[in-house]
């Protein structure tokens, strides 16, 4: 009887640490495996034009008229899905994007994003979680890795701020900007504060 017992709880154990191995290999975030390449253009296509400067000209209403395209074109060619997890429960998307940083030295920025599309092709929600800072590609890519896992299992990311790491993990949010979903875009809070009359 008691043989029996140790023998269902070694075999319980085993498909444990095969499940639990079998997790840990999938948590790669691959994005081949979250998006198919057409999903991951039509995303970037639609996400450059919250997450980059608005093109000359153009306002937050009329950014996505088709006049400003060779600017959102070449921004979104500028942007590399690192890391992808689709959520099930909810049908979003949960994206690391790293693109190419304004520097004198080959430099990256990531941008961590959580959007879920809508049934015209859009995005439904849009929300951008942090935005790290420029840092060499293999940097970004370790960083931005560790943030994204924390990300997605709910962990405060408040200690990689930049008031406590300086420039390594996170630039924003911080105690001045902050991301407004509703507006999909950043507030700075200084600046948005002062009433021009």
């Amino acid at each position: 009887m008691k043989c029996k017992k140790f023998l269902k709880d070694l075999l319980l154990l085993y498909l444990l640490l095969n499940l639990l191995s079998c997790e840990k290999k999938n948590n790669d975030f691959s994005p081949q495996q979250c998006m198919s390449p057409e999903l991951q253009s039509k995303f970037l296509k639609i996400m450059v034009h919250y997450s980059s400067k608005l093109a000359p000209q153009a306002t937050h209403e009329t950014k996505f008229n088709s006049d400003f395209n060779w600017y959102y074109d070449r921004a979104e060619r500028e942007c590399k899905i690192l890391f992808c997890h689709y959520n099930k429960q909810d049908s979003s998307y949960s994206l690391l994007v790293a693109r190419e940083a304004r520097s004198i030295k080959p430099m990256k920025e990531g941008i961590a994003v959580k959007a879920k599309f809508d049934s015209r092709g859009g995005f439904e929600n849009y929300n951008e979680i942090f935005r790290m800072w420029k840092m060499p590609e293999d940097s970004l890519v370790k960083r931005g890795k560790f943030l994204f896992n924390r990300m997605l299992n709910g962990e405060d990311l408040t200690l990689y701020y930049s008031r406590f790491q300086q420039d390594r993990f996170i630039e924003y949010p911080d105690d001045r900007f902050t991301f407004d979903p509703s507006l999909r875009r950043w507030r700075d809070k200084e600046l948005d504060s002062i009433s021009f009359q």
